[in-house]
Order: C-alpha cells, then structure tokens, then sequence
C-alpha cells in the first residue's frame, strides 16, 4: 500500500516566515524597490565629463546602472522585484529555454503591453551617449553562490542573450547597437538572485573601455500556496477578532 505524506501546515507558515525575512534582509540593503513601469535593468552610458566639476575627462567612462523614468540609480541600491503575476507556463517557448527554466518560471515578458497588464517591471536593456552606433556588450561577470534557480535572458524569439544555473553562469555576454531593447527575463524558482555584469565597448580613438562590476538584485515572489493564504487569511481573522475583544 503506497503511503500517502501530507504537508504539516506549519511547514507553509515557517516557509512563508523565512522567504519574508530574507527579502526585508535585501530591502534594508537596498534604497530603492523598483517592481513596476519602464525601467532600463542594464543601461551603459558613455561618460565624457566628471559630473562632479564639469571638466572634459581624459578618456571617457563607461558606467552601468539602472535607469527608470523618474531617473537613474546605482545597481547595489536597487530592488529589482518580479511579482508572482509574473508566474506562468513556459509552453511555446523553445527547448532550450525550457531546458533552463522548466515547465512552469517566473517571467518578466519581453512585451510592453503584457508587462503593464500584469503589473510587472517593463524591463530593457539600453545604451546611451554613445559616439556611434557600434555595439555594446554585456558580460555577466559572475552568479551569487545563493541564487536559488536557474536563470535566463532571452528575446520574444527565445534566443537566450545570457543564462545561469545557480552560480554557474552559462551564456555569458551579448551585445547590442540599438539603443534600448526589451527582453524576457526569466527565473525557475523564487527567492533573491545576485548578478555580477560588466559593459564593454571598442572606442574608435580610446580603445577598449569597460565598466565597473555591478551586482544586480532580483527579488522573486513565490506563487502563495494554498497552505500558506489559509495562514495569513487566519491570522488576519484572528487579528480583527482581537480588535473586535479590546473594543468590548
């Protein structure tokens, strides 16, 4: 007789604790929790003078950061959070993608329209001040140790531009010559990632320049089971019991 194993609800309630202190553990790190709207995940920007005096640099610098509508920010400062909206069936998507992701992933779609009607971040990778229409490349430099999934870049078509499996980084690099390009972005299970990436550029006059290293934080929201909402809606009644007791 095949033995039946049932899920102890307190296992959801503990799951549900852990994931939720480890995110306010990455939002205390970071100023700013960008989960919505236009924004330009990896922009590099061709620096030519010191932002802090004015004066025309010696050779120019490239910087990598993030820049939404309401301005730019520093990578280590942000957030990047994908909703649990973003939860979805991978089927018609290519093998190789599948492979990378699984059957079922959490994706910030490379389509404006949808990201908007989920509420997701409307995510791109963009290039600006550049001399010249000459390409810009994106390196993923390296994957944290923690990362709890595979993840994957990959356009409408699923060509995949850069992949990981936890902290083993896959397809390193690619590059663009349009100046903002929208892309899928796609993760296998929930939690924090970390990314290290790098941009790169081959000047005319200057020779190659580079970026700094930036990490990029990704914060991905599970899909809630239905152990864990009993939970919370419980809590919740409990609580508005309580309010209900003190009044009397």
């Amino acid at each position: 007789m095949k033995k039946t194993t049932r899920c102890n609800p307190r296992s959801y309630f503990a799951l549900f604790v852990v994931l939720s202190a480890f995110t306010a553990q990455w939002q205390l790190a970071a100023t700013t929790t960008i989960s919505s709207g236009h924004t330009d995940i990896f922009e590099a920007e061709y620096i030519t003078e010191d932002e802090d005096t004015g004066a025309t640099l010696t050779t120019p610098e490239l910087y990598l950061g993030v820049h939404t509508d309401n301005g730019h920010y520093e990578p280590w400062e942000v957030l990047l959070e994908v909703g649990n909206s973003a939860y979805r069936s991978t089927d018609g998507f290519t093998t190789a993608v599948i492979g990378i992701l699984g059957s079922n992933a959490w994706i910030l779609p490379a389509t404006l329209d949808e990201a908007v009607s989920l509420g997701l971040i409307e995510a791109g990778v963009a290039k600006a001040g550049f001399p010249d229409a000459r390409s810009v490349t994106f390196t993923m430099v390296g994957a944290g140790p923690a990362n709890p999934g595979n993840f994957a870049l990959f356009t409408s078509g699923s060509s995949i531009r850069l992949s990981a499996a936890g902290d083993a980084v896959g397809i390193s690099s690619f590059s663009i010559t349009g100046s903002d390009i929208h892309y899928n972005w796609g993760f296998s299970a929930p939690g924090t990632y970390t990314f290290d990436m790098q941009a790169s550029y081959a000047d005319t006059i200057f020779g190659s320049l580079a970026s700094a290293v930036e990490t990029y934080t990704f914060n991905v929201i599970p899909e809630p089971s239905s152990g864990a909402l009993l939970l919370i809606g419980l809590a919740g009644l409990m609580a508005a019991r309580k309010r209900v007791v003190l009044k009397e």
